[in-house]
C-alpha cells in the first residue's frame, strides 16, 4: 500500500507564492495576515476541546493553522486533509461561460494554499502530516482518529452530510463542527430549532450567479441532527464572533461525542 501522506516540497515555498487563510506569526517573517484571525480565539472556535494525547484530523486544513494549534495543545499526532491542484474544488456549476475559467483559477489558488501549509510547517517546526484528498475519499490508510475538526468547511461542500458520514466513520471520540451564523437567516435558524427539523437553505442564485463557492446556510440544530444520525451526541453548542477581513462575523461550534457505533 502506498504512503498516504504528502512529502514536503524539496524547496521551501516563497512567501510570495503563498495564500494564507489564517493570520499567523511566523518565525523569520513576523505577522502574516490571512482572511481569518483566530490567534487569540482558537480555543473558543474549537469549543474548548482538550487535544492533549489525541490523534486529530483537520478537514480542509488550508494553511494548517488549526493543525498547528492542536499540535501546540498537546495532540500526539495531527493530520491535515486538503485538496491539491489535481483535485477539483466543490464550486457551484453555474451554466455560464465563466465557470470553466473560474475553476482553473480555484486550482491555482489551491497550490498557493498548499504552499502556505508547507512554509508554516517548516518555520514552526511542525510534525503534522498532510494528505492530499477530497473530503469524500480520504484514504483508508490514514487510519482512525480521536478528534475530527470541520472548521467552517461544510457550507463550501456540495454534500456536507456525506462529508460528515465519511469522516465520522473513523472518529473514535469527538467531532467538532464550526460554521457561519448568517445574520439574514435568523428565521431559518429559529424555524429549524423550533420545528426540530433538519432545515438547510441552498444559497446559489441562478439570477446573480452567486455565490460560487458557498452552497448552504446550515443551522446548528441541523448539524446536531446529522451528527446524532451518525452516532454522535452534541455535548455543547457555542456561539462566538471571529474576525474575517477586518470585520466581525458570528459563528457557531458544535462539539459532539460518539455514543454509538455502527
Amino acid at each position: 500500500m502506498s504512503e498516504p501522506f504528502a512529502s514536503p516540497p524539496t524547496e521551501l515555498p516563497a512567501l510570495s507564492d503563498c495564500s494564507f487563510y489564517h493570520t499567523m506569526d511566523l518565525p523569520g517573517y513576523g505577522l502574516v495576515e490571512g482572511e481569518w484571525d483566530l490567534r487569540r480565539t482558537a480555543d473558543v472556535y474549537l469549543g474548548h476541546v482538550n487535544f492533549a494525547g489525541k490523534r486529530v484530523l483537520d478537514v480542509g486544513t488550508t494553511d494548517g493553522f488549526l493543525c498547528f494549534y492542536a499540535e501546540q495543545q498537546g495532540a500526539y499526532e495531527v493530520v491535515g486533509v486538503d485538496l491539491s491542484p489535481a483535485h477539483a474544488w466543490d464550486t457551484v456549476p453555474f451554466a455560464d461561460e465563466t465557470t470553466m475559467r473560474e475553476s482553473s483559477q480555484f486550482q491555482a489558488g489551491i497550490a498557493r494554499l498548499n504552499n502556505s501549509f508547507w512554509l508554516s510547517h517548516r518555520l514552526l517546526g511542525s510534525k503534522a502530516k498532510l494528505v492530499y484528498a477530497d473530503v469524500y475519499s480520504i484514504p483508508r490508510a490514514v487510519g482512525e482518529f480521536d478528534i475530527a475538526i470541520f472548521g467552517a468547511i461544510l457550507l463550501h461542500l456540495r454534500d456536507p452530510f456525506l462529508a460528515l458520514q465519511r469522516v465520522s466513520s473513523r472518529v473514535r471520540e469527538t467531532v467538532v463542527v464550526v460554521d457561519l451564523l448568517w445574520p439574514r437567516k435568523l428565521l431559518l435558524y429559529l424555524a429549524s430549532g423550533l420545528l426540530r427539523r433538519p432545515i438547510v437553505e441552498f444559497l446559489p442564485d441562478p439570477a446573480t450567479k452567486q455565490p460560487r463557492e458557498t452552497w448552504w446556510a446550515i443551522p446548528p440544530s441541523t448539524v446536531k441532527r446529522w451528527l446524532a444520525v451518525l452516532g454522535f451526541e452534541a455535548q455543547r453548542t457555542l456561539y462566538h464572533r471571529q474576525r474575517h477581513r477586518q470585520r466581525w462575523h458570528w459563528l457557531y461550534t458544535v462539539v459532539a461525542r460518539r455514543v454509538r457505533t455502527l
